[in-house]
C-alpha cells in the first residue's frame, strides 16, 4: 500500500506530495553507486516528460521485517511504444530489481534508500542491455548502432517513473 501511496505522489512531481512518504536522509542509489538526495531526486523527475501511454506494474519479491526496518526487494516493469530514431513505432520495456529500507516511523512507513541492482531494457522483445549493481552506467545521451533502446542509450536509472532520453519508456 506504501508503494501505491508513494507512486501517486510522485506522479503529481510535487515535493511537498512526496516528501511525506520519505525520510529526511533519503538517497536512491544507482547501479553505480551514486547517491541522490530526495531534493536532487525529484528535481530529475521534474524535468521528465509525463507519458500516460507509459504502462507500470510493481512486484513484491520479498520482505524481511525487522524491527522498525523492513528490507525490500521490488521489481518495477514498465512498458510503453514510441517512435524510434528510424522512424517506425517500437515496444519499449524496463525492469528494476530495487533494494528498498523502509523504517516505521510515528507517521507510517517511511522509504529511507531505494538501491538498484538489475536493471534490463528491451526494445520490440528482444532483451538490448541488462545492467547490475557496480555496473558503469552510460553517458547521458549516448546511443549505439541500433537506435533508441540499442546498446549504449541512455541508462534512465531511478525508479517508479520513465527514464529520460530515448531509451525504453
Amino acid at each position: 500500500a506504501r508503494y501505491a501511496l508513494l507512486k501517486t505522489a510522485l506522479d503529481t512531481r510535487e515535493p511537498d506530495q512526496i516528501k511525506p512518504y520519505l525520510t529526511p536522509d533519503f538517497a536512491e542509489i544507482g547501479l553505480d553507486g551514486k547517491k541522490q538526495s530526495a531534493d536532487e531526486m525529484i528535481d530529475r523527475l521534474a524535468m521528465i516528460p509525463v507519458d500516460p501511454s507509459r504502462k507500470a506494474t510493481l512486484t513484491i519479491e520479498s520482505v524481511t521485517e525487522e524491527g522498525d526496518t523492513a528490507q525490500v526487494m521490488s521489481r518495477e516493469a514498465t512498458s510503453g511504444s514510441r517512435e524510434g530514431r528510424d522512424g517506425k513505432t517500437h515496444t519499449f520495456a524496463l525492469s528494476r530489481l530495487s533494494n528498498d529500507t523502509w523504517v516505521k516511523s510515528e507517521k507510517g512507513w517511511l522509504l529511507k534508500a531505494t538501491e538498484a541492482e538489475v536493471m534490463t531494457m528491451s526494445r520490440d522483445g528482444q532483451v538490448m542491455r541488462t545492467l547490475k549493481k557496480g555496473d558503469k552506467m552510460p553517458e547521458r545521451g549516448q546511443r549505439g548502432p541500433r537506435g533508441p533502446g540499442g546498446p549504449g542509450g541512455p541508462g534512465g536509472d531511478r525508479p517508479y517513473g520513465p527514464p529520460a532520453g530515448d531509451g525504453p519508456p
